[in-house]
């Protein structure tokens, strides 16, 4: 059986709770599973949100050996499953017509066993399954018919046939039950994995056909099937890849493409407050932290346009303020942006202005005589220095991150590195640490001859070929 990770930290579960529950009384569940052969000392209800999995409620055996889950909160519709006593997943079944039901069956002979009492949607889920097995089993006999037999043979033609047939049975009887349980989840969660077809592609004034026309369609039509203002599919297990295909597969990599594609996230979420939360938590966490260069932008777009939206009432307000501060720092450096002035003062104690360095390129290097990872970085970048200033028109303006100019001095004098070497402790202009968020070293910003940041947070070896890349497309433009 598959093995489930189930989130226990009760600090999480609270916060997701929030998140995903109502908070007020409802008219409450009661769910009973009667199932042969299993004899877990304890059995456990959970469900789906995003890409994360809840524990809701657990359940022991009782009379008869039935697990009885009950409770006066109400379960909000979509998927759950159970798990035995060592989390592995048993099966799936649906929240939706009825909170109070009956499965039963034979723990060993799922889906073919169960049967359900008092709900409607979930038996249809079950002989959906079943149906779906044997169809595929059925399916993998032809297929294996074709891998035997040469290609264009009899044989492999009939089994071709064959297959489209079964795959037409398929789609009848999905089809069948989408169209005759209009509203139901059931409904909802079968249409949104249909995906959409796509028609012949025209023909270019070449004669050939337009061979990105799958691709623009496909990503166009999307979400045609898929409702994301149904918060009911944010807790099903299929929601969340689809986002993640939409993004990683189907939207270009660049920040502006991603942030037109998650405005258009948003926009088709409606004014659902439970999908807006999933997206909002999950895109926050996505880019907040994302170790790839200019996706911070992505995080600051986010929290400039939806941060204020009264939808947002549910995250905590320190979190909230925090992260709020975090978009206010990292706007003031994003790739494109004018790197922020710092005056500050070098062994001589003479002030000197990054603004004024006359260079083709600048590297800010922020280091500390304490850090191992600056005393394997400080060499690669002074042999960059020595072969490129010439060639490149490159400059170092290194930031000792240490208060101390004996130890700032030492390490100077034990590198012997001849750039622009100032203390950023030592300043006329405000605290680097802020400007830049920069708390720990080494970490590096590449600017262009204007000062514009055009690559941060990559070290040495990426920034050789940065700055061969970057000239390269100055020449080609001009």
């Amino acid at each position: 059986m598959k093995k489930i990770k189930l989130i226990k930290s009760l600090a999480i579960v609270l916060i997701f709770n929030a998140m995903f529950l109502l908070s007020s009384a409802q008219s409450g569940y009661n769910i009973i599973f009667d199932l042969n052969g299993l004899n877990d000392s304890i059995l456990l209800l959970a469900n789906y949100s995003g890409d994360k999995q809840f524990v809701v409620d657990t359940a022991y055996p009782g009379k008869n050996n039935r697990y009885i889950f009950s409770g006066k909160k109400e379960l909000l519709p979509g998927m759950y499953f159970i798990a035995g006593q060592n989390k592995s997943k048993i099966f799936d079944f649906l929240i939706s017509d009825s909170r109070n039901f009956t499965i039963s069956g034979n723990k060993d002979q799922v889906p073919q066993s169960l049967k359900v009492k008092d709900s409607k949607e979930n038996q249809l889920f079950f002989n959906y399954i079943l149906f779906l097995n044997d169809k595929q089993k059925e399916r993998a006999q032809y297929l294996e018919i074709q891998k035997k037999n040469t290609s264009g043979s009899d044989s492999a033609l009939g089994a071709a046939n064959q297959i489209n047939l079964v795959n037409e049975e398929v789609q009848r009887y999905i089809n069948g039950i989408i169209n005759s349980n209009s509203g139901s989840l059931i409904s909802a969660f079968l249409k949104a994995m249909q995906e959409p077809e796509i028609p012949s592609s025209p023909i270019l004034p070449n004669g050939r056909p337009d061979s990105t026309f799958p691709y623009r369609y496909f990503k166009n039509h999307f979400w045609d099937n898929i409702d994301l203002s149904d918060d009911r599919l944010v807790r099903t297990p299929f929601l969340h890849g689809k986002v993640e295909q939409y993004l990683t597969k189907l939207t270009h990599p660049a920040p502006d493409s991603l942030i037109k594609s998650i405005d258009e996230l948003f926009i088709r979420s409606g004014d659902n407050p439970e999908t807006f939360k999933y997206l909002m938590w999950y895109l926050t966490i996505k880019y907040e932290s994302s170790e790839i260069m200019g996706y911070d932008a992505i995080f600051v777009h986010l929290v400039d346009k939806y941060y204020n939206d009264d939808k947002m009432n549910w995250m905590n307000p320190t979190v909230k303020e925090n992260l709020i501060k975090k978009a206010n720092k990292l706007k003031k450096v994003l790739i494109g942006k004018i790197a922020p002035e710092m005056i500050l003062l070098d062994t001589l104690q003479q002030p000197v202005s990054l603004h004024k360095i006359n260079a083709e390129y600048t590297i800010i290097y922020f280091w500390d005589p304490d850090c191992s990872h600056c005393k394997k970085e400080t060499p690669l970048l002074k042999d960059l220095y020595s072969k490129s200033k010439a060639d490149t028109g490159l400059e170092v303006y290194a930031v000792c991150m240490d208060t101390s100019w004996v130890e700032m001095k030492k390490y100077i004098q034990k590198n012997t590195t001849s750039w622009i070497n100032v203390n950023g402790f030592y300043s006329l202009t405000p605290d680097f640490r802020e400007l830049y968020d920069v708390n720990t070293s080494p970490v590096m910003f590449l600017l262009d001859k204007k000062k514009n940041i055009i690559a941060k947070r990559i070290l040495t070896t990426q920034m050789e070929a940065f700055i061969n890349q970057h000239r390269q497309k100055i020449i080609a433009q001009e």
